[in-house]
């Protein structure tokens, strides 16, 4: 699976504008009073401003990175004046760390989080299964895609793997199916988790906020994750223009 675009929402859109396109480099792809939208490798990422107020939309989504630069982009991000976050050990769900750098063993994955300025829990991963080292500096042009993107639950994991496994071409990758699962390849995943437990390795509590997104898949069509505002657009590869 492949996430070729990513709508979210923000409460703070000129300060994602300055973070993403002026900080961290990324291109500006479209801006209009109310969005903008970045360009991260494969994936158009943009975020719409929340127009309701007093809430304060946040997300759990991952980037891939070539495999063997995890510390090359560490040390990039902290260059541009980013705070990584700590990571903690969890063994009994196969999760190593190293300070601020978590190995996955289920996923042969090492990766690392920071927060933007949204309050989005973001992540670098090197997934050691990908055929995709470099040997190029570390940049934002580095960045190949936006590979993950978290659904928060109410407690209903098992019926949402049922309906997005029947929907789309995706592979039960690592999870109990009870309280936190991943659905899809290294390309691309949802991550389900239950709303009581937070996300690794901040452990905030996530919300449900509104998701749109477009995906590479045999089936085309529209479909939304209900009762949640969380809705998938599908184009196969002969739809999508290359």
């Amino acid at each position: 699976m492949k996430i070729i675009e990513l709508e979210l929402r923000t409460a703070r859109l000129a300060e994602m504008k300055e973070f993403y396109t002026e900080r961290l480099g990324f291109a500006l792809a479209d801006i209009t009073k109310h969005s903008i939208t970045i360009v991260v490798g494969e994936t158009r990422l943009t975020f719409i401003q929340e127009e309701e107020e007093g809430v304060l939309p946040s997300y759990h989504l991952a980037m891939n990175i070539p495999e063997n630069q995890i510390r090359e982009a560490k040390s990039w991000l902290q260059a541009k004046g980013c705070e990584v976050l700590s990571a903690a050990p969890l063994p009994f769900a196969g999760i190593q760390a190293n300070e601020d750098i978590a190995y996955f063993e289920g996923t042969d994955a090492h990766a690392f989080y920071f927060e933007d300025p949204s309050g989005n829990l973001v992540e670098f991963i090197a997934r050691h299964r990908m055929d995709n080292a470099s040997t190029e500096p570390f940049g934002h042009e580095s960045i190949l895609n936006v590979s993950e993107i978290g659904f928060p639950l109410h407690g209903s994991i098992s019926d949402a793997i049922q309906r997005l496994d029947s929907r789309f071409d995706v592979t039960r990758y690592i999870g109990d199916g009870k309280m936190f699962q991943m659905l899809g390849d290294e390309h691309g995943m949802f991550i389900l988790g239950d709303l009581a437990i937070g996300w690794y390795p901040s452990m905030k509590i996530p919300e449900v906020h509104p998701i749109r997104m477009t995906i590479l898949d045999p089936n085309e069509g529209e479909f939304q994750l209900e009762p949640y505002p969380y809705f998938i657009r599908v184009v196969n590869n002969t739809l999508w223009p290359s």
